[in-house]
């Protein structure tokens, strides 16, 4: 018997109304009529409202194991079966980092028992006979933050991660330009949170990517880059991918933000690589050039996010806002839903080559969430799942929203009540 019948849905980008089947976690059935005499435990009407693949996200921070005052794997699974994400990777830099095979498999456990969503874990850098077990355990990659390093390191360690075949995700920004950046900029009395933008210029992102270009091209290494920032970045990326295996992301905030927010959210705004001038900064028209969107969802308590320029911390919670303000411009008519599909959904299935996920067709798992374009409001953040209770995009208006989250046939989320699931390891 069917599990559950969702009928008269609407799929894009074909924009054709069809009925879903789903039994035993998959989607068995797309057709435009359902036969009457079929028998379902759960029918669901959704007079033509649209329904896209469970959204993907490959860069969250749950601060389990080690900082679950921040975030555990409970609340941030919820967070983002909340904003629409069936599917999340998890980054290695947990306290202890996620960079021994040892490591690697107690954090699986705990997000096992807590996680209501599919997960993968990248994993961190470590020794070279660490990684190569690491690489047997199945890691959605290795994740490099570039400003932690020497050029003669980061040589040493492409070297030893294109020998395993893994993807290379990377964090890039370069060590000795911040070095000598933020040092000049703390000389300055009283500097205002701008001055931390300044500290991480657009030239040490810039350099940074030339750099692992050139150490790819070397190597024959594949990269993901992470939170690209700058316009000359996307330049430069571009360019490579005639010539390496090379994808990139963008976030919300570097998408819809710039170094002016520092004026109305002081430090809630401070992240890495920080906002960017509006000389440097992303610009919505070019998001078609991006290869993927990705929240790094990374939530801090308010105490952390407020200590001043330099010593509060860097991050923003992006999973409950990412949708909202996205479905917002396809309103305006600034971007089309179909590209919200392909880099939430399809591109990141594809890159991080998960399997059976992001796309709506039969035979693939059956996350799924239900869009209500016309749904208004203010983005509030007391109304979050995830610990990390701010956002720069506080009172911000929004129009459309997910309605219902389905992870593998089951209702996880209806109407903002999150509800319990089990959720399990992707690759």
């Amino acid at each position: 018997m069917t599990n559950l019948l969702l009928k008269n849905c609407k799929i894009i980008p074909e924009n054709t109304i069809v009925d879903i089947q789903i039994e035993d976690n998959k989607i068995i059935k797309i057709s435009k009529t359902t036969p009457k005499t079929l028998q379902a435990d759960k029918v669901i009407d959704l007079k033509e409202k649209i329904v896209l693949p469970g959204l993907i996200d490959t860069h969250v921070h749950f601060r389990d194991p080690g900082q679950t005052y921040k975030e555990s794997w409970k609340t941030g699974s919820q967070s983002a079966a909340h904003g629409g994400y069936t599917t999340v990777i998890d980054m290695p830099n947990t306290t202890p980092n996620t960079n021994t095979a040892k490591r690697f498999k107690e954090k699986q456990e705990i997000a096992n028992k807590k996680s209501i969503i599919d997960y993968g874990l990248h994993a961190g850098i470590n020794t070279s006979k660490d990684i190569k077990e690491l690489s047997k355990l199945k890691p959605a990659s290795f994740k490099i933050f570039m400003d932690l390093y020497t050029d003669d390191k980061l040589k040493e360690l492409f070297k030893i991660i294109s020998d395993t075949g893994k993807i290379l995700t990377l964090h890039c920004e370069d060590k000795e330009i911040i070095e000598h950046s933020t040092k000049k900029q703390k000389e300055v009395q009283n500097a205002k949170p701008i001055a931390y933008t300044k500290a991480r210029p657009a030239l040490a992102e810039i350099i940074s990517i030339e750099k692992a270009i050139q150490f790819a091209k070397e190597n024959k290494q594949q990269l993901h880059i992470c939170h690209v920032s700058t316009r000359k970045s996307v330049e430069l990326i571009k360019i490579a991918q005639k010539q390496i295996k090379i994808t990139m992301e963008v976030t919300p905030h570097h998408l819809f933000l710039d170094s002016t927010s520092y004026n109305t959210f002081k430090t809630k705004a401070k992240t890495n690589p920080p906002l960017r001038s509006l000389s440097d900064n992303i610009k919505l028209e070019q998001l078609n050039e991006f290869n993927s969107i990705a929240t790094d969802h990374a939530p801090h308590t308010i105490e952390e996010k407020t200590e001043g320029t330099w010593n509060s911390a860097a991050g923003i919670p992006g999973l409950e806002t990412t949708l909202p303000l996205l479905l917002t411009e396809v309103n305006k008519g600034n971007i089309k839903l179909d590209l919200i599909q392909e880099k939430l959904c399809e591109n990141p299935a594809k890159i991080f080559n998960i399997p059976n996920k992001g796309f709506i067709k039969e035979g693939y798992d059956a996350d799924l969430i239900v869009l209500n374009m016309k749904l208004e409001g203010k983005i509030n953040s007391d109304n979050f799942y995830t610990k990390g209770k701010y956002t720069p995009f506080e009172k911000r208006n929004y129009k459309g929203d997910s309605i219902l989250t389905i992870q593998k046939g089951n209702i996880i989320v209806e109407n903002n009540e999150v509800y319990k699931n089990k959720g399990n390891y992707i690759y």
